[in-house]
């Protein structure tokens, strides 16, 4: 029976479904007792994506790259000193008191284990970079997996040669692109698959050599979804110039007044059964997710590959099985844990690597029947896990991830700024902290954007000596030599913006991770989908059948 409850932290009402108390009775956790809004929230807290510092190795004391600061009270390594054989997470084990609650043990041990300053793992030449896979010469990339150059990157897997783009796969050559996949030498486009040579395009398939199109399927030589042919499309783009930015301007206002009159799908993924959410591909039941490439049996997961029967998952890049409330896992039966990869059977642990039925631990690459970093044989372990269970439920710790107190990092240096913005005073009011001096500098450019050169093949290598001023924030930027490049190759004008404002730009265009009651603009058909009600009146949205039969 469909049961609603009270969220405990927000006090709004969520649904609990009978597939969804199967599940909880199945890994024997009890149902949720906070809203799914406020679960993500809980877990985005304790990913720093793309804050980066400068300092010292707690190890070696050589400076390195970090995602914490010097100012935080945990010893950082570097990548090969924390992979190294000369120690072992398990020295810093300890009993389990039962006269303290859980998570103030934990947190004990948190900060007594070594953690990894990035998470940069088999790549070359990527040491500005963050959360990236067997990757080469990347810059300033931040959840990227086998790419190779590419720089200013969000989510961007199986990708070369690409700059500036958010959620972008299997592509080549691509440029402020959001939500594109298989494609090549796209400029400003936004939830297109399979184009080529196309700028500002929104929902297109198999496109080529198209300008400023919406919905279109198998088309070339368009432009603002009329057809002109190459004579006419080549003498749009010399009249034209990318290199100004009124054509971009130009190019994309007129997109914006196509989307308002051409249909648009109010879901985008394909190959599924039974799924919803947005952007998810080869899936069958699952839910109230989001970018999800293959997956079954899932609710609730955000940012995966290969999510198996997994509730509450976000930013898993290789496959969950039977998993619950994890941040960053790759295993299976992992449980209200964080950054556990190749691991099985783990329970409220962080940053463990091939550890197998583990409880409470930090840092072990390695290990089994582990509880608080200490080792136990078989039968022990599983008694005192039971126990500690037990004691969690008295303490109404079970069931819960874990609290924001525990979390390395503050509101505005994690992750959930981006997908769930607060201002300071709001974060703070809900029991978030916050950090002033995120690293930046101003007041040190040496040349104003005015003032730089237009024609890209007039872009001199002195420009890298430059520090320029963003033209939102006012913070200071500067450009690398294998962008500079990719500007002159693909003709583009530089950015008058820095990396992180133009990333938040990004963000801003793409739907938010929520669902709301909808119906097809067409017929009438009920669904939930990731336009608001605003949207839902400024756009026409269809529900699927009507828009392939419509738009094909």
């Amino acid at each position: 029976m469909t049961e609603e409850r009270i969220c405990q932290n927000c006090r709004a009402t969520f649904t609990i479904e009978p597939d969804d108390f199967t599940f909880y009775e199945k890994i024997s956790v009890p149902p949720p007792t906070w809203c799914p809004r406020c679960r993500l929230q809980r877990r985005l807290l304790f990913r720093n994506f793309k804050t980066l510092y400068k300092r010292p190795s707690d190890r070696s004391m050589k400076p390195i790259i970090s995602v914490y600061s010097q100012r935080a009270p945990y010893k950082i390594y570097t990548h090969d000193e924390w992979w190294a054989d000369d120690w072992d997470a398990k020295i810093y084990g300890r009993p389990f008191d039962f006269t303290r609650p859980f998570f103030e043990q934990f947190k004990e041990l948190l900060l007594s284990v070594p953690r990894v300053a990035i998470m940069n793992t088999q790549s070359e030449n990527c040491e500005y970079a963050n959360f990236v896979l067997k990757s080469k010469n990347c810059y300033l990339v931040f959840g990227c997996v086998e790419d190779e150059d590419c720089a200013y990157g969000h989510i961007v897997w199986e990708s070369k040669d690409s700059i500036d783009n958010l959620y972008l796969y299997k592509s080549e050559l691509c440029y402020e692109s959001i939500d594109c996949l298989g494609s090549y030498k796209l400029f400003y486009c936004q939830e297109c698959e399979n184009c080529t040579e196309s700028i500002g395009l929104f929902d297109c398939r198999g496109c080529a050599n198209c300008i400023g199109c919406v919905g279109l399927s198998q088309k070339s030589h368009y432009i603002f979804n009329e057809p002109v042919g190459r004579e006419a499309y080549e003498a749009f783009l010399k009249e034209h110039p990318l290199t100004d930015a009124a054509t971009i301007a130009l190019i994309l206002q007129k997109q914006a007044e196509l989307r308002k009159k051409v249909p648009q799908r109010f879901f985008f993924g394909s190959k599924n059964s039974d799924v919803s959410g947005n952007h998810i591909y080869n899936a069958r039941d699952v839910h109230a997710s989001f970018d999800i490439k293959r997956g079954e049996h899932a609710r609730y997961a955000y940012t995966g590959k290969d999510v198996v029967e997994t509730y509450d998952a976000s930013f898993c890049g290789a496959r969950t099985e039977r998993e619950c409330e994890v941040l960053t896992s790759h295993g299976k039966d992992i449980y209200f844990s964080h950054m556990c990869t190749n691991c099985t059977d783990v329970y409220y642990s962080d940053a463990c690597s091939n550890a197998h039925n583990i409880f409470g631990c930090a840092g072990l690459k390695g290990g089994e029947y582990c509880i608080l970093n200490q080792e136990y044989p078989k039968e022990e372990y599983v008694a005192l896990k039971e126990k500690i269970i037990a004691h969690m439920k008295r303490t109404g710790e079970w069931g819960e991830f874990f609290p924001a107190s525990l979390s390395p990092f503050s509101y505005n240096e994690s992750i959930v700024q981006e997908y769930m913005p607060l201002e300071k005073e709001e974060a703070l009011a809900q029991g978030f902290r916050w950090t002033d001096d995120l690293p930046s500098t101003v007041g040190l450019e040496t040349i104003a954007y005015a003032d730089l050169p237009k024609d890209p093949q007039t872009f001199t290598d002195d420009l890298l000596k430059h520090i320029l001023k963003c033209g939102t924030c006012g913070r200071n930027y500067r450009l690398i030599p294998s962008e500079l490049s990719f500007y002159r190759r693909m003709q583009l004008p530089l950015p008058p913006h820095c990396f992180n404002c133009r990333h938040a730009a990004r963000m801003r265009k793409r739907n938010v991770r929520e669902l709301w009651p909808g119906t097809c603009a067409k017929c009438g058909t009920a669904f939930r989908t990731s336009y608001n009600e605003a949207q839902q009146k400024e756009f026409k949205i269809y529900c699927e059948s009507c828009y392939q039969s419509e738009m094909g």
